[in-house]
């Protein structure tokens, strides 16, 4: 017989006999040995086989001594590896002691670089800093770097980590971004802005010279938000042409990337650019690496990242890794597939490329009370359960700080996925993550008492509890968010985000009893139906919440995908008739519309109300919540949110938030305690004053003057036809919605004539906030005119038209108009535009009064307003602000056609 196998033998009988047993692991043992406490083992895989030769009749622990323990490969546990419920095995580091499992090689041979073509690549400011090591002299030949590149994620490869800190691939800026200054066409035409381009040979004007000193580089990687704040990807940097400042992206491959001008991107895996302390650059066609270290390297460790996915269960049931720290490897700390119980508690997870746990499948598995931060991408993603027969998986995260995570890729790698059916996470406190906090999908999920903070800091449109891809729909049903404390969430360069945000008609979730201080905007319903906004606290908040109709508009495609995943599940049929019954007669009660949703028993102090899409209104039941009234809290927040006694928010039946029980808890499960939380500065420029309010009075009156001549629509604006554009002949459009003045104004001049309404929009946007050239209000820039026939008075329905810089005109059913009223006012209306540069765009309208459905009557006012959707900080303009919807002409101005002069 084999050694090892004969020592398992021995080891089995000397143990079998008692119902409890302890291996025990040390650095200085040998797997040759016993694993006694005199004669340890020295690996956890050895452990591993001498715990699978058992005859379990009792628990199994296997202690393990404080130490380092680098692992040549991952550590795989299978079924044969499991324990039962009566004879559980527990991997745990000695009471007192850190137990350290290390993915990577500790990089030795430094020595200051000395090769003049080195040197010469080198920064100045580098020379006589920068160190190299062999990494191919140690032993170390998977060099891997970037790969796997796609949207929202990619893999590092190998890392450098120094004193157990992520070190930073050399790039350009530092810090911050460069910009995309013109994206071409394939012609090599500047575009305009905000248009997306897509060419096979992707190229665009970048004002800073310094990628055109990188020609003679390779392997070099742009790393940027091209599109869209929400959607990043890594691409290789093809060329640069020095004189023109063009770059060309992509590699062999030849594939297309869509592009926009302002959009932004930094460089990395770059020799020249390792000019400050912490950056590396590894040469691997030679296997060099070079590091300028923060400290003496005689004062820390240096490790690169060398095992992928250090610790991997399949099918394993019954197991307990408890104390351990596990770090600087390349994939995920634990991986987990099928099985059931297996639990990571009180662990300190970091420095891995990917996510600290991965499950997939299987039931009850849990992560407990660990602590995990600087992954490369999330922190625990639970996946388990079946849809089809809605069986809960029962898989847990609670207890645990993640924190400063997704270092590598920034959006979309939550702290907490949830995904399946019937799994949770509780107590847990979630800070410094650059995009969502807990993302969750599909059914039956449960989120609350986390406290969650600093989080959304790299993205606009996205939430810190978000509901994460795959697409959403009306299926995923049953989730509860409830007793959780977010606060200090502004979205990227503070210019807003939400605090928990169901998208794109997702439905049925309960969001209850949460406390929202200080963020952006609270709570987002994306056109979803049966959501319960009730008892949330918000103070001090951008705005506590939005409910929009995007399913009647245009997110209607939601309703094809969702449609056919209904009858894919048998949603008429058990066990979804049973547990949705609400789902019965869906299909046939207009499915898009966002029906079901209760705002009720909330109170909101210290920020705006909410509001409700014109289409909405009518589904939504808003009923008993305490608004624009002090709600008389014992304490200053945030020391406190207890009510006073004598607090009208008692009348409107508000139940106390336990919010002492709210986020982690002390517990022998806990990696460490007390634990420190660090608030981030926020990177907003510091607040502005108080923009002037418009002061109440009567609405304006405009006259509108008969044309002069002819008006073409062409997008031209052109002096002769439009009063030689004088400020004085038009309308100024300088309000927001509740009437604050704004920064960037638009202009406008109206005319007529005996068959139509002409209107000339000339708006002012941000350079360094791109335009959002598209099709959809709300988010794309566009123009807007809307009216009301005063012969009906309040009966007569609110005419919406809207146009886009695309040259895209809608006659829009927002407001309320019926279907055929919004047709004839689309009819015949011509309408043209016209991007003139990235700080000016202009828009033309002919309106036959025909469409209108009236005849202009001398000296009849009618309730009129102009808007402009734009982009940053002030997007809405207007001639009135309504203080509500931008068309809600009642609060707006008044116009009257004015007879010829003379």
């Amino acid at each position: 017989m084999y050694p090892a196998l004969l020592l398992c033998l021995f080891v089995a009988c000397a143990l079998s006999a008692a119902s409890a047993a302890t291996i025990y692991v040390a650095p200085n043992g040998r797997d040759t040995n016993p694993g006694t406490a005199a004669r340890p083992l020295a690996t956890l895989e050895g452990a591993r086989d001498v715990v699978r030769s058992l005859q379990k009749t009792g628990p199994v622990t296997v202690e393990i001594a404080g130490g380092v323990y680098e692992l040549k490969q991952p550590l795989e546990f299978g079924a044969a590896d499991s324990g039962t419920e009566q004879a559980p095995i527990e991997y745990r580091a000695r009471e007192g002691q850190e137990v350290r499992l290390v993915g990577g090689r500790t990089v030795t041979g430094w020595r200051l670089v000395s090769d003049p073509a080195v040197l010469r690549r080198l920064s100045p400011l580098a020379r006589g800093k920068v160190f190299q090591a062999d990494l191919k002299a140690l032993g170390i030949t998977d060099l891997q770097g970037i790969n796997s590149a796609q949207t929202y994620q990619s893999d590092p490869g190998l890392e450098l980590f120094f004193r157990d800190q992520p070190m930073t691939l050399a790039r350009y800026p530092n810090t911050g971004y460069m910009r995309i200054a013109a994206a071409l066409d394939a012609e090599g035409k500047p575009q305009p802005a905000g248009s997306i381009v897509t060419t096979p040979n992707t190229r665009f004007v970048c004002e800073d010279p310094r990628p055109a000193t990188w020609a003679s580089e390779k392997d070099i990687w742009l790393h940027g938000f091209w599109v869209w704040d929400w959607a990043d990807l890594r691409v290789p940097l093809l060329s640069v042409d020095a004189e023109t400042r063009t770059i060309s992206l992509g590699d062999a491959t030849s594939r297309s990337y869509g592009i926009r001008t302002g959009q932004w991107f930094y460089a990395e895996n770059v020799l020249p650019e390792l000019d400050s302390p912490g950056e590396w650059y590894l040469d691997r066609d030679t296997g060099i690496l070079y590091f300028w270290p923060p400290a003496p390297l005689s004062r820390g460790k240096a490790v690169v990242s060398v095992v992928r996915d250090l610790i991997r269960l399949t099918d394993v049931s019954h197991v307990t890794f408890r104390g351990l720290t596990v770090e600087a490897g390349r994939g995920q700390g634990f991986i987990i597939r099928g099985g059931s119980n297996v639990r990571v508690v009180g662990c300190t997870i970091r420095n891995m490329g990917n996510w600290a746990v991965k499950v997939y499948g299987g039931t009850q598995h849990g992560v407990v009370g660990c602590d995990i931060t600087q992954t490369g991408q999330g922190g625990i993603h639970l996946e388990g359960g079946d849809r089809k027969t809605l069986t809960p998986a029962g898989h847990y995260a609670d207890n645990n700080h993640i924190h400063h995570t997704s270092r590598w890729d920034p959006v979309y790698q939550q702290g907490i996925a949830l995904y399946g059916v019937g799994n949770r996470a509780t107590h847990n406190l979630i800070d410094n993550v650059p995009h969502i906090a807990i993302g969750f999908s599909h059914n039956d999920m449960t989120i609350e008492y986390n406290e969650i903070h600093s989080s959304v800091f790299q993205s606009n449109d996205a939430g810190a509890i978000y509901t994460s891809p795959p697409d959403e729909t009306w299926s995923m049903r049953g989730h509860k968010i409830r007793y959780n404390y977010l606060h200090n969430i502004h979205g990227f360069e503070g210019r807003g985000c939400m605090g928990v945000y169901l998208d794109d008609c997702f439905s049925s979730a309960d969001i209850s009893s949460n406390i929202f201080y200080d963020v952006a905007t609270a709570i987002l319903i994306g056109g979803g139906r049966d959501n319960l906004i009730t008892n949330n606290l918000f103070l001090n908040c951008g705005r506590a919440f939005s409910i929009d109709a995007r399913g009647l508009g245009w997110a209607k495609g939601v309703g094809v995908f969702a449609t056919q995943e209904l009858h894919d599940l048998n949603y008429t049929k058990p066990p979804w008739s049973v547990k949705y019954p609400e789902l019965l007669g869906i299909l046939e009660d207009d499915p898009l519309a966002p029906k079901g949703n209760v705002v009720a028993r909330n109170i909101c102090w210290g920020g705006p109300w909410g509001w409700i899409e014109g289409l909405a209104q009518p589904l939504v039941k808003v009923e008993d919540n305490l608004t624009d009234e002090d709600p008389r809290l014992t304490v200053q927040p945030p020391a406190g949110f207890r009510l006073a006694p004598d607090s009208p928010a008692h009348k409107i039946g508000f139940r106390p938030i336990p919010f002492r029980r709210i986020g982690l808890y002390e517990s022998p499960d806990r990696a460490s305690w007390p634990v420190v939380s660090t608030l981030r500065k926020d990177p907003r420029p510091p607040a502005p004053k108080p923009k002037p309010v418009r002061k109440a009075g009567p609405p304006p009156v405009f006259d509108i003057p008969r044309r002069l001549g002819a008006i073409s629509i062409d997008g031209q604006l052109e002096a002769a036809e439009w009063f030689g554009l004088q400020p004085s002949k038009g309308l100024l459009l300088q309000e927001g919605v509740q009437g604050e003045k704004v920064r960037l104004l638009s202009r406008a001049w109206l005319a007529w004539d005996d068959e139509a309404l002409y209107v000339a929009f000339d708006n002012q946007v941000s350079p360094d906030t791109p335009m959002a050239i598209g099709d959809a209000w709300g988010s794309s820039d566009a123009v807007e005119v809307a009216i009301r026939d005063a012969a009906w008075g309040e009966q007569a329905p609110i005419l919406v038209l809207r146009g886009f810089p695309t040259g895209t005109f809608v006659s829009s059913d927002e407001a309320g108009a019926p279907p055929e009223v919004v047709k004839r006012a689309g009819e015949g209306v011509q309408y043209a535009a016209r991007v003139v540069d990235s700080s000016r765009w202009v828009a033309e309208l002919r309106v036959p009064f025909s469409a209108l459905g009236f005849t202009p009557r001398p000296g009849v006012r009618y309730p009129f307003n102009l808007s402009v959707r734009k982009q940053g900080a002030d997007p809405w303009v207007e001639w009135r602000g309504t203080g509500a919807q931008t068309w809600y002409v009642p609060g707006a101005g008044l116009v009257r056609f004015a007879p010829p002069a003379g």
